[in-house]
């Protein structure tokens, strides 16, 4: 059996949209403009992002460990202010915002195809229940047999354990199945640990790479990703 798992954030679901709800909850709390908060949010994301890349992030307690290195960013904010944050985001955020171009087609054809589809996805300030909520609002959870997070199963990409569980989850061999996301470190390299093609979404990209060798695309939209996961997985 083949699957193809996807990363959210970035690839399905636009967290600039997410964040612009979560900057106007800080508002609220806080009196400053949105824009101010935004801006803070960005850089306690960034902040949060390059801890991971240098395995400084607990991976026993994801969503704390990131917001007490966000919270370096976010001076007046404590911990607990920060997760009604999004919390509240999650509630205001527009669904008619939140999903990528191409999305819902390329799942779509995928699931047509006969893949199993399932999330497997990194946490930030907020954990994984709440992104299972806005892919809800979003209309895309039904396309999920599995939704696997970081803080559930205590383990980041690109570690292999989380792809690992969700492959288990849907009962689909590494071999025969592609994970697609738009991160170089966590979800490329992630896959190729695992034993599964990767598909990375390089949007902008003017013509796509499929590398059947290498079991490697990079596709320029998502559009272009179910061409590039049956290329890899060789269901054409």
């Amino acid at each position: 059996m083949s699957a193809a798992t996807f990363d959210v954030w970035s690839t399905l679901l636009d967290i600039n949209a997410f964040y612009r709800a979560a900057a106007r909850a800080m508002a609220e709390l806080t009196g400053r403009s949105e824009q101010e908060e935004l801006q803070r949010l960005q850089r306690a994301y960034a902040s949060v992002k390059t801890a991971r890349r240098r395995g400084l992030i607990d991976e026993s307690n994801v969503v704390r460990s990131s917001t007490q290195i966000a919270l370096k960013e976010l001076e007046g904010l404590t911990e607990y202010e920060v997760y009604w944050v999004f919390a509240r985001a999650a509630n205001i955020v527009e669904a008619n915002a939140l999903v990528l171009d191409g999305a819902v087609q390329a799942l779509e054809e995928l699931r047509g195809a006969g893949y199993r589809l399932a999330v497997v996805s990194n946490v930030v300030f907020w954990p994984g229940y709440i992104t299972r909520a806005v892919l809800d609002k979003a209309g895309l959870s039904g396309f999920f047999r599995v939704q696997v997070y970081a803080d559930e199963v205590k383990c980041l990409k690109p570690h292999p354990r989380i792809f690992a569980k969700a492959l288990r989850l849907v009962g689909a061999e590494p071999s025969a199945s592609a994970h697609v996301g738009d991160s170089p470190f966590e979800d490329l390299a992630g896959a190729l640990a695992s034993d599964m093609a990767g598909v990375l979404v390089d949007r902008g990209r003017s013509t796509p790479l499929i590398d059947t060798k290498l079991r490697v695309a990079v596709v320029g939209s998502l559009l272009e990703v179910p061409l590039a996961v049956k290329t890899l997985t060789g269901r054409l």
